[in-house]
């Protein structure tokens, strides 16, 4: 059986979406107390606002025993309450209008954020970001995470520089299979729609290909509510892409491709979670299968 702790807030009358539209799925949050985790906090609470959606913070620890002896508390409980009410803290002083809730789960934190995923529309994490090499174990952790959430993961650096005025969000495609371009697509024009910001399309693939996403025409007339400008990006390294979009609010990519159960990141996505001081999006594809719902869809896991 979890240990958890929740602290909800009731949602405010202006969060609370029109009689037609779909409530807004949550947006979660890992916290492990550490500053880094907080910058992430205070990003999820500004995207939860943005979204008009609730926000969950959740606390994931091996040393949170499942059960306490003899009925008595588990003695890292009092901890991880403390991390888990920071983190509330940090959520209501960037933003009190957000619905939030925090939760301790005991186990692997991976484990648990992509099964805090699977019930949220985003998921949103902290790293250190200082390329330095002792920062691997933090970066396994959100490498392995972006690689496993069934849902689209943010990752917010330490150093997180302002970018001033109407600086642009940034997408890149083609980094993935052909297919993984259209999520990935989608998602940064939802999220430059939001922010009202300008969205630069960044194409890596030497050879434009028959996809919408590749054709600057076809961006126009799915997005004609959208500031868009493209940028050809040949010879893809992690030094170009930095080059070439930071700092940006927001820079998104795909999460890797492969089959169901194994999606793994690649050189290059690893070396720009060491490295970009960005917060970056990373997009899982996603796979339909015939005789589904319209709205039905699988999402890579692993």
């Amino acid at each position: 059986m979890s240990v958890s702790t929740t602290t909800p807030t009731p949602a405010p009358a202006t969060a609370r979406p029109a009689d037609d539209t779909p409530p807004a799925g949550a947006v979660v949050v890992g916290t492990d107390g550490s500053e880094c985790a907080l910058q992430a906090v205070r990003w999820a609470t500004e995207e939860a606002a943005r979204r008009g959606a609730p926000l969950r913070i959740v606390h994931a620890t091996r040393h949170l025993p499942r059960s306490g002896v003899a009925g008595a508390s588990p003695p890292e409980l009092p901890r991880a309450r403390g991390i888990t009410a920071h983190a509330y803290t940090v959520a209501r002083h960037t933003d009190a209008s957000v619905p939030t809730s925090t939760q301790g789960v005991p186990g692997d934190p991976v484990t648990a954020l992509v099964r805090a995923a699977q019930d949220a529309d985003l998921l949103v994490l902290g790293i250190a970001t200082t390329g330095a090499a002792d920062e691997m174990v933090l970066a396994s952790v959100a490498q392995r995470v972006a690689a496993r959430s069934p849902r689209p993961v943010v990752v917010v650096p330490r150093r997180r520089p302002g970018p001033g005025g109407s600086r642009p969000h940034v997408v890149v495609l083609g980094l993935g299979d052909r297919g993984d371009d259209e999520p990935v697509a989608r998602f940064a024009a939802e999220q430059a729609r939001r922010a009202g910001r300008p969205l630069l399309v960044v194409h890596s693939r030497p050879d434009a290909g028959s996809d919408w996403t590749a054709d600057a025409g076809a961006w126009r007339e799915r997005h004609p509510d959208l500031q868009l400008s493209h940028q050809t990006l040949p010879g893809v390294t992690g030094g170009r892409v930095l080059a070439a979009a930071c700092p940006t609010p927001l820079l998104t990519l795909s999460a890797g491709h492969g089959g169901l159960l194994y999606r793994p990141l690649d050189g290059l996505h690893r070396w720009l979670l060491r490295h970009c001081t960005s917060p970056m999006a990373f997009v899982p594809p996603v796979f339909r299968r015939t005789g589904l719902e319209p709205r039905s869809e699988i999402y890579a896991v692993g």
